[in-house]
């Protein structure tokens, strides 16, 4: 029976249900912390002879471990470095040799990878190791990568609030995204994308290229995933349109299906969109791995692009939040056997190259 238009049913507008799988900070109102910049490479040699002075003037190991944030071991090994090369010795640097060394073809493979997906150290490692082509460190990968001049140093990341749901289909998230432009010459010239993603999983449950942010066919998509993949208990949506109604006394016709499905409707607060940030991370993969490397004519174009994504993101492409593992692992336990680069889009067309290099 559909609810009635009652605004003493309607949840408040900054409304969250409690519980301890879905507390964090961002329900509180709060604000992501702001990432810093890691430190220059002079910031870190003045840092560390400012320690080795500190040390020479007399004051105690525990003390200087203590005010510069370093270990006993860390503290000698700079002293033993300035004394052997000066401040030179000071400055981070990665060695060849000894057993970090790679094979020469396992070498080129990773560069290969590299500059043809831009992954970062971690991900190949873990590429590499799950489709059983080579052991390796996400540590032997950035000495590689530093010596042939393809390394880019990144910032240390803050994490910021986070959450996650104990089980799947527990709460899905969807969200709109767009207008992306088309053609000049189709019809439509544009398109918007929706998503939905399983917060425990990270699985994406459905994607969509629709003509327009009409209410309709967002709804028919998640009656597709719904009929696919069971009713959840809550769905998480921004406060955008076609999800939420202009007047905070009326229900859209969004918010009467989710109560039709017996749906709890959580929705994001104003200006905090990571509180729905597990859709909006997927918005950033898709960006990059479809988007920036597609060029989409139409609407038939760019339905086809998302949805072969689909199945690769789902099974085939691993998650650094999960630890490594694919989405379709977490949420239905579908094992992940591949032992090549063939399902990996941007690796397809030199898939076979790339075996016969490692083999080699």
């Amino acid at each position: 029976m559909p609810l009635r238009s009652n605004p003493r049913r309607l949840p408040r507008r900054n409304h969250y249900q409690e519980g301890p799988d879905f507390l964090f900070l961002a329900t509180q109102g709060g604000r992501p912390p702001v990432p810093r910049a890691a430190p220059s490479i002079g910031a870190r040699v003045r840092r560390r002879r400012a320690a080795l002075r500190l040390w020479s003037s007399g004051a105690a190991v525990a003390n200087v471990c203590t005010e510069f944030d370093c270990s006993r071991a860390t503290l000698y090994r700079w002293r033993d470095r300035f004394q052997a090369s000066g401040w030179v010795g000071l400055m981070d640097s990665y060695r060849p040799g000894g057993r970090t060394e790679l094979p020469a073809q396992i070498e080129q493979l990773v560069i290969t990878v590299r500059l043809l997906t831009y992954w970062n150290s971690r991900r190949i490692a873990a590429e590499f190791s799950r489709r059983q082509i080579w052991t390796l460190s996400h540590g032997q990968v950035d000495r590689l990568l530093a010596r042939q001049g393809t390394h880019r140093p990144s910032e240390a990341k803050v994490p910021g609030p986070r959450y996650e749901r104990a089980a799947p289909n527990s709460l899905w998230h969807i969200d709109l995204k767009g207008p992306f432009y088309l053609n000049p010459r189709a019809d439509p010239r544009s398109c918007h994308f929706v998503a939905l993603v399983d917060d425990f999983s990270r699985f994406l449950l459905g994607i969509r290229a629709l003509p327009t942010r009409e209410a309709v066919p967002v709804l028919n998509v998640l009656t597709e995933c719904v009929e696919l993949c069971g009713i959840p208990l809550d769905l998480m949506t921004d406060n955008g349109t076609p999800f939420v109604g202009v007047v905070q006394s009326m229900l859209v016709r969004f918010q009467r299906s989710l109560a039709e499905l017996g749906i709890r409707h959580i929705r994001t607060q104003i200006d905090t969109p990571w509180t729905n940030g597990k859709v909006e991370a997927f918005w950033d993969i898709l960006q990059a791995e479809v988007l920036d490397r597609q060029r989409l004519i139409d609407l038939a174009t760019a339905e086809t692009a998302v949805t072969a994504f689909a199945s690769y993101y789902n099974y085939h492409r691993l998650h650094g939040e999960l630890g490594w593992r694919t989405p379709g692992e977490r949420f239905d336990g579908t094992p992940f056997t591949d032992t090549s680069f063939h399902p990996v889009p941007a690796l397809a067309a030199i898939a076979d190259l790339l075996a016969d290099l490692a083999a080699a």
